[in-house]
């Protein structure tokens, strides 16, 4: 059997070929707290109406939180956000869970959390686009 020699210019094209990651890594949003979440009223009008068309007569319509807790959690070290989780009651009533994030994305649940919210109904305020 002959030997091969291979051209050691061939070779080292092999040898120094960029070679592909076997996983491609996720890039993670990087928050500001500065992000855009504007909508006119007319938006939020429609949105706000299709919910209830859709949720029934009864339906939980939204919720009030106060200032000092939503302070409290926007407060905390490394937060430049809020998220939410939409979550349910034992009794089927819709709950919403906020709870802080900091700027890669991560929810600081072994922070300061919200939920207890005063449900509308019957806490609505006047009638307005969003609530009537």
């Amino acid at each position: 059997m002959e030997a091969t020699i291979l051209n050691p210019q061939v070779l080292e094209s092999y040898v120094d070929a960029p070679v592909a990651p076997a996983i491609k890594e996720r890039r993670r949003p990087m928050f500001t707290g500065n992000e855009d979440h504007d909508i006119s009223l007319a938006e939020a009008s429609r949105l706000t109406r299709n919910y209830r068309e859709r949720a029934g007569k009864n339906a939980i319509k939204g919720g009030f939180f106060g200032q000092a807790a939503m302070q409290q959690l926007m407060d905390q070290d490394g937060v430049v956000g809020i998220r939410y989780y939409y979550a349910q009651e034992n009794d089927g009533r819709p709950v919403m869970i906020l709870v802080g994030v900091d700027a890669n994305g991560n929810d600081l649940a072994d922070g300061f959390l919200l939920e207890r919210s005063v449900p509308c109904p019957p806490f609505c305020g006047y009638f307005n686009e969003l609530n009537s």
